[in-house]
């Protein structure tokens, strides 16, 4: 089977195109034949050993796709062969063929109108955003939430499922054709903060009061300008550092409005909470269904092209889900 490697940490670079012998699949293991696979910017961290999942090369990287079900184990009752399915593995996802081993590895029977494409996007964006607007930002009905980075895979996640909680969304981006996919992604209103200032036009939308939760992927010195857009008794979701860098918070600030800074960190909670993310999974499902939600897919790979789709990643060239599609 063809699977990209990573040989070195040097990103794309490091990159190489083998065929590997197929691994047996353990009593506890399910096989699953890929189809799509999306490539999430922590692909592009991990790659260069810069990522808090440290894995020491050769390795396969990927970390969600989806496919169907060729080969299950002995001790696996839940799944059976021929079914549809999407898959969180955290690596080794780059792959024609890939084990996975549940519940620790995440598996998922995925509705029947579903296409490959749009379910290997879902689980790390989608499954981030709502837990992170529901356990952790506590998002309610026509409150406002504040979305930064909008157009991005995670970003455009947020908005959607943000508009379907009933919260007022304000989605914020670094250029105007970025402004205007989050409209169409469901945003009340925009603000394009690469020739706005953010915290200006924030509170020129809401009559100065701010935002109730803020979602923020990227980091970096957004931050320093985000963090003032909060309202009273705000909550600031710590997501991800797309920027780069990692910002620094003076503690005393969190005073100064009663504002939670909140930590999002998906992966493991749904590893120590299977129950509530199975819950958060099937609402997804639901309104996927429903036309609620769908991925934004701004480019769509052949399994040869990975390093350039890596590329386009690291560069900040992609806007929304970049998905890796294989041969049938």
């Amino acid at each position: 089977m063809k699977s990209w490697v990573c040989n070195t940490l040097t990103g794309e670079s490091g990159l190489s195109l083998e065929t590997r012998a197929r691994p047996a699949c353990g009593a506890d293991q399910v096989r699953v034949r890929n189809h799509a696979a999306a490539l999430n910017f922590p692909d592009t961290l991990i790659t260069r050993g810069l990522y808090q999942l440290a894995l020491e090369p050769p390795f396969v990287p990927g970390s969600e796709f989806a496919g169907t079900i060729t080969e299950v184990g002995d001790n696996v009752a839940e799944f059976r062969v021929g079914q549809r399915v999407l898959a969180l593995t955290g690596y080794a996802a780059f792959s024609e063929e890939v084990l996975v081993t549940p519940p620790g590895q995440q598996l998922h029977r995925i509705p029947d109108g579903m296409p490959f494409t749009d379910a290997a996007g879902l689980t790390l964006t989608y499954g981030t955003a709502i837990h992170a607007l529901t356990q952790r930002g506590r998002l309610k009905r026509d409150e406002t939430l504040l979305v930064l980075g909008s157009a991005g895979g995670c970003g455009s996640a947020a908005v959607q499922i943000g508009a379907a909680m009933g919260a007022r969304v304000i989605a914020a981006a670094s250029t105007d054709a970025k402004c205007r996919t989050a409209r169409e992604m469901g945003a009340t209103d925009t603000i394009n903060y690469g020739t706005e200032d953010l915290r200006t036009q924030l509170l020129r939308l809401t009559d100065g009061a701010g935002a109730d939760v803020i979602f923020d992927p990227v980091g970096g010195s957004l931050f320093d300008q985000a963090k003032r857009c909060a309202a009273w008794n705000g909550r600031y979701l710590v997501v991800g550092f797309a920027a780069g860098d990692i910002p620094q918070l003076g503690i005393n600030y969190t005073i100064l409005k009663s504002i939670s800074v909140t930590g999002v960190a998906y992966g493991m909670s749904a590893i120590k909470d299977p129950a509530t993310n199975i819950t958060n999974i099937n609402q997804l499902f639901d309104w996927y269904t429903d036309g609620r939600i769908r991925p934004l897919i701004g480019s769509i790979y052949p399994l040869e092209a990975l390093p350039d789709a890596c590329a386009a990643l690291w560069e900040r060239r992609a806007t929304g889900k970049t998905v890796i599609t294989f041969a049938s």
